[in-house]
């Protein structure tokens, strides 16, 4: 299984964001105002209060966790297979363990991220779990 052309872009762009990250000095402090998190809600903005930013960020450990244990059933999956189906299945699970692995640091980003740079990590974050999403979805 390749990495997908946008999460590698994802990825660029999400490190250009930390390099950036690393030379601000804004502490996460918001203006007033706030915006509702529904359904179609992407996420906070940056006239978010900190506590939206916090549920938001619970949010994405969530998502990053309910990955992590769709992988784990997916080796579990695999250890039941045998000869090519099962060297199929391992490697789709390391190009799969890669992806996630990537997305780590970005997620853990999100815990520190300015309110000037929060919304573009957590974007980068979204593109990559969308990614993970559909390549397990492509799975039979």
């Amino acid at each position: 299984m390749k990495v997908s052309p946008i999460l590698a872009g994802a990825l660029l762009w999400s490190a250009a964001t930390l390099v950036s990250l690393g030379q601000s000095t804004n502490k996460l402090t918001t203006a007033p105002g706030s915006q509702k998190l529904g359904k179609e809600a992407t996420g906070p903005t940056t006239n978010s209060t900190p506590q939206q930013i916090s549920e938001a960020n619970k949010k994405a450990r969530a998502k990053f966790a309910t990955l992590t244990r769709k992988l784990n059933e997916l080796k579990a999956k695999a250890q039941k297979e045998t000869g090519d189906a099962r060297a199929d299945l391992e490697r789709t699970i390391a190009a799969l363990q890669k992806e996630l692995d990537s997305l780590k640091p970005t997620l853990d980003n999100l815990q520190t991220a300015t309110t000037n740079t929060w919304s573009d990590i957590k974007s980068a974050f979204d593109q990559g779990v969308k990614d993970v999403e559909k390549d397990l979805k492509d799975l039979p």
